[in-house]
C-alpha cells in the first residue's frame, strides 16, 4: 500500500550545505543588513539616555563632565516620591478599571447570547481610529467646571460648585480605564472564544446556577489571562503622556512621564534631569515587562484546547439578556458617542457653550472654514499622513524580514536580532522622544528639525508592534510550502517574492493598518521632536487647546476623526472579508 505522506524536499548539495551552515549567502546578506539597520534605530537612543543621566552638558547641547549628581538629587529629593506615587496609583487604578469593564463586555459579546454583541467588536475597532488626545479632550469638556455634566448635577443636588472635579487622580484613572478597555476586550474575547464550555456545562449539570459557574469556574479559567492583560495595561498607563499631561498638570498631579517632560521643556533645559527620570522609568518598565512575559510563558499550565472537538455554546440570560444588550449600548455610548458628539457640538459653536435651545441659535460652520483656511492645519495634516504611511511602511517591511529569521532561520547570531527587536518595548514615548533628540542635537547627522527625525522615532518605537504582527502570520504558514519551492530550484529571494510575501499580506496588512493609526495620533515623542516648520496633527491638537481655540480645534479633530476612524473600519471591513482574526 503506497504511503499517503508526502515526499521529503529534495535540496541541492550547495542549498543544503549553506542551509546546514546558517543560511544561503542572499540570506545572510540580508540578515546582515536587517540587523545593522535595526541596531542603528535601537541602540543610540539606549546610548543616549544613559549618557545623559551621566554627563553634565554643555551650553550648546554636548557632553561635558562625568557625574552622579542627577541621580543623587532625584533620590536625595522629595521631588521623586509623589511623582512616583502617582504614576504607582494611576497605572493600577487604570488597569483594573480597564480589565473589569472591558473584561464585562468581553463575557458578554462572546460567551453569552445577549443582543448585539457585535457591538462590542464594532466600537473597539471605531475607538482605535480616535486620538487620544480628542479623546482626552472630549471628556474634558463633558465633565470639566463648565461642562453639561456637572451643571445637571449642580441642578439636581441643588449645588453651586462642581460636584465632578474631572482634574483629580480619579477623572485620570476613569478617562485612562476608559481609554484602554477596547485592547482588552479584544484580548480577553479571544481567550473567552478560545474556552471549552464542557467545564461549564458540567457545572450547570451539578447544579450551580449562571453566577457560581461564572465565579468558581470561567472567571478562574480566565485568571492568566486576565493577568497578563492586567499587567499590560498596566505598563501602558505607566508609560502615557496624553492623559497626565493633558487632566493631571492643570490637575497639580504629576507623573514620572510629566516630570521627563517638565524638566526637558524648562529654560534653560535640564537634560540630566530628565535622563534619570528617564532611567529610572524604564527600569520600572524593564520589571514589568520581565514579569509580564514570564506570566504570559506559563500560562500552558491553563489551557482547556486539546485535540478533541468541541463547539462554544453561548449561555442563556433568559430575561437578563435585555440587560446585557442596554449594557452594550452604554458602553458604546460612553467610549465612542459622549465624546465624539460634544466635540460635534462645540465645533458648530463660535464658543464652547452647554447643550441648551439657546445656543442652538449660535450654531455655525466658521470655525471649519477656519479650519480649513489655517495653513498650519494643512500642513499639519500633510505631515502626519507622511508620517503615518512611511513609517508603517518601513516598520512592516523590516519586520517582515526580521521575523523570518526569528521564526525560520538557523542562523547564528539570530538571538541578537530577536534582542534588538524587542528592546524598544522598555522605552516610554517620552523616553524615546528625549533620547533621539539628545542623539541627533551631538551626532552629526542633519535631520534635527526634520520630518526624518520624527520618522527615525517613530520606526524604532513601533518595531516590537511590527514584529508581533508578522511572526505571527509566519507560524501560521508551514514551512513545506517554502521547502516545495527550495526543491524546486527557487531561490531564497525567489522563494520569498513569490511565496512568503504574498502569503504574509494579510498579517502586513494588519500591522500596517495599526501602525498607521498609531503613528498619526502620537504625541508623546512628537511633542520633544516636532519644529515650527514640521508640525504634527497631535501637538497641533494640543497647542490649540493650550490657547483656549477650542471651536478650531474640534473643527479640526471632527474631520481628522472621520479620517482615521474610516481607516479603522475599512480594515474591520477587510478583516472580516478575508477571515482575518480580529484580535
Amino acid at each position: 500500500m503506497a504511503s499517503s505522506r508526502p515526499a521529503a524536499p529534495r535540496l541541492s548539495f550547495r542549498t543544503a550545505l549553506a542551509r546546514a551552515a546558517g543560511g544561503t549567502d542572499a540570506e545572510r546578506r540580508v540578515l546582515v543588513c536587517v540587523s545593522l539597520v535595526t541596531a542603528y534605530l535601537v541602540l543610540p537612543p539606549l546610548y543616549s539616555v544613559v549618557q545623559t543621566s551621566l554627563f553634565t552638558t554643555t551650553f550648546s547641547g554636548e557632553p561635558d563632565a562625568f557625574t552622579f549628581q542627577y541621580y543623587r538629587d532625584l533620590l536625595a529629593e522629595p521631588r521623586l516620591l509623589k511623582p512616583l506615587a502617582n504614576t504607582l496609583a494611576f497605572s493600577a487604578g487604570s488597569a483594573l478599571g480597564a480589565t473589569l469593564l472591558g473584561g464585562a463586555v468581553a463575557w458578554l459579546a462572546t460567551r453569552t447570547d445577549a443582543p448585539l454583541r457585535g457591538l462590542g467588536y464594532f466600537t473597539a475597532f471605531a475607538s482605535f481610529g480616535t486620538p487620544f488626545i480628542l479623546y482626552t479632550i472630549g471628556w474634558l469638556l463633558l465633565l470639566g467646571k463648565a461642562g453639561p455634566v456637572n451643571s445637571w448635577l449642580k441642578a439636581m443636588l441643588g449645588q453651586t460648585g462642581p460636584v465632578v472635579n474631572v482634574y483629580s487622580l480619579g477623572g485620570m484613572i476613569l478617562v485612562e480605564s476608559l481609554l484602554w478597555s477596547p485592547l482588552v476586550f479584544l484580548m480577553l474575547a479571544a481567550s473567552f472564544r478560545s474556552m471549552d464550555p464542557s467545564l461549564e456545562e458540567a457545572s450547570a449539570v451539578c447544579g450551580a446556577g449562571l453566577w457560581v459557574t461564572l465565579k468558581r469556574v470561567s472567571l478562574r479559567l480566565m485568571l492568566p489571562a486576565f493577568a497578563a492583560v492586567l499587567l499590560l495595561v498596566f505598563i501602558r498607563a505607566f508609560e502615557a503622556f496624553e492623559i497626565p499631561a493633558l487632566i493631571g498638570l492643570p490637575g497639580d498631579i504629576r507623573v514620572l512621564t510629566t516630570s521627563i517632560f517638565l524638566d526637558a521643556q524648562r529654560m534653560p533645559p535640564s537634560y540630566g534631569s530628565a535622563g534619570a527620570f528617564s532611567v529610572l522609568l524604564m527600569l520600572l518598565v524593564g520589571l514589568a515587562l520581565y514579569f509580564y512575559f514570564r506570566l504570559t510563558r506559563e500560562a500552558s499550565r491553563f489551557h482547556t484546547i486539546t485535540g478533541k472537538a468541541y463547539r462554544p455554546r453561548p449561555i442563556a440570560l433568559g430575561r437578563w439578556r435585555y440587560c446585557a444588550a442596554g449594557a452594550l449600548l452604554l458602553y458604546a455610548a460612553l467610549l465612542l458617542a459622549a465624546p465624539f458628539l460634544v466635540i460635534l457640538w462645540a465645533s458648530l459653536l463660535p464658543f464652547y457653550m452647554q447643550p441648551s435651545l439657546e445656543a442652538l441659535s449660535h450654531l455655525t460652520l466658521r470655525n471649519y472654514r477656519a479650519a480649513l483656511h489655517f495653513d498650519k492645519i494643512a500642513l499639519a495634516v500633510k505631515n502626519s499622513l507622511l508620517l503615518g504611511v512611511g513609517s508603517a511602511t518601513v516598520v512592516m517591511l523590516l519586520t517582515s524580514f526580521a521575523s523570518w529569521f526569528l521564526a525560520r532561520s538557523r542562523a547564528r547570531g539570530r538571538w541578537l536580532l530577536d534582542l534588538l527587536t524587542t528592546l524598544p518595548l522598555l522605552f516610554p514615548g517620552i523616553v524615546m522622544g528625549l533620547a533621539i533628540l539628545r542623539f541627533y542635537l551631538v551626532f552629526p547627522v542633519p535631520v534635527y528639525g526634520t520630518l526624518w527625525i520624527l520618522l527615525i522615532a517613530f520606526v524604532t518605537r513601533y518595531i516590537p508592534y511590527g514584529v508581533r504582527y508578522t511572526h505571527a502570520g509566519l507560524l501560521q504558514l508551514h514551512r513545506e510550502l517554502e521547502e516545495a519551492a527550495y526543491a524546486a530550484g527557487a531561490s531564497w529571494v525567489h522563494c520569498m517574492r513569490r511565496i512568503t510575501l504574498p502569503l504574509l499580506t494579510p498579517a502586513f496588512v494588519g500591522g500596517w493598518t495599526f501602525v498607521f493609526l498609531i503613528s498619526a495620533k502620537e504625541l508623546s515623542m512628537s511633542i520633544l521632536l516636532v519644529s515650527p516648520q514640521t508640525p504634527v496633527v497631535s501637538v497641533t491638537i494640543y497647542e490649540l487647546w493650550e490657547n483656549a481655540q477650542v471651536g478650531e480645534l474640534a473643527a479640526f479633530g471632527v474631520m481628522w476623526t472621520t479620517v482615521l476612524v474610516s481607516v479603522a473600519l475599512a480594515y474591520y471591513a477587510f478583516a472580516r472579508r478575508t477571515g482575518i482574526q480580529l484580535h
